[in-house]
């Protein structure tokens, strides 16, 4: 049995060669990556399906720059952050501020520890959207998607060594904000 690559790559190069259903078929594959991807960029539930269809849209009509030293699901992932960070850019300009997601980890165990989670959750996805992009990015991927530094330099198409300082910067940037605007939840200066 070929393993998930093998058959992404063959499903590649029959799109490539004019057959649409095996599309369908990465579609089907996908489309869960993708939606959870728009949900945890803090996507409304309500847009998530549109955003989805837009992401598969721009995979067909992109899919000749599709390398396959690279796995499609990391292509995929990285085409749909990238559209999805445009995405709440637009919206952005047209409405405001873009909610996150109201639940960034699970909370813990007891009803007090329970609150101050949930709050300090709330007080982080608000800082995480006012640091700059370039850090957002970084964080996301890494603290809330779960990905690993050199998986998210390859998302980013960035280098290793420019993950890892921003990430650095970005925790500095956030934990100055955090504690000067909240040092009951998160301390004073260490």
């Amino acid at each position: 049995m070929e393993d998930r690559t093998s058959q992404d790559l063959s499903l590649v190069d029959s799109i490539l060669q004019g057959d649409q259903a095996a599309f369908g078929e990465l579609v089907v594959r996908y489309q869960r990556l993708v939606a959870s991807t728009a949900w945890r960029y803090g996507i409304g539930q309500s847009e998530i399906e549109d955003v989805v269809s837009e992401v598969f849209i721009k995979a067909y009509q992109n899919l000749h720059q599709f390398r396959p030293e690279h796995s499609f699901s990391t292509w995929l992932y990285r085409l749909a952050v990238n559209h999805v960070i445009d995405h709440s850019r637009r919206r952005r300009k047209e409405r405001g501020r873009t909610e996150m997601p109201q639940q960034l980890t699970d909370p813990s165990p007891t009803a007090a520890e329970d609150v101050d989670a949930r709050e300090r959750a709330r007080l982080l996805r608000e800082v995480l959207d006012e640091v700059k992009p370039h850090y957002r990015d970084v964080l996301f991927l890494v603290y809330v998607e779960g990905l690993k530094v050199d998986e998210t330099a390859r998302v980013l198409a960035l280098p290793e060594g420019t993950v890892k300082t921003r990430l650095m910067r970005g925790r500095t940037a956030m934990r100055r904000i955090l504690v000067s605007r909240y040092p009951e939840h998160f301390g004073g200066p260490q």
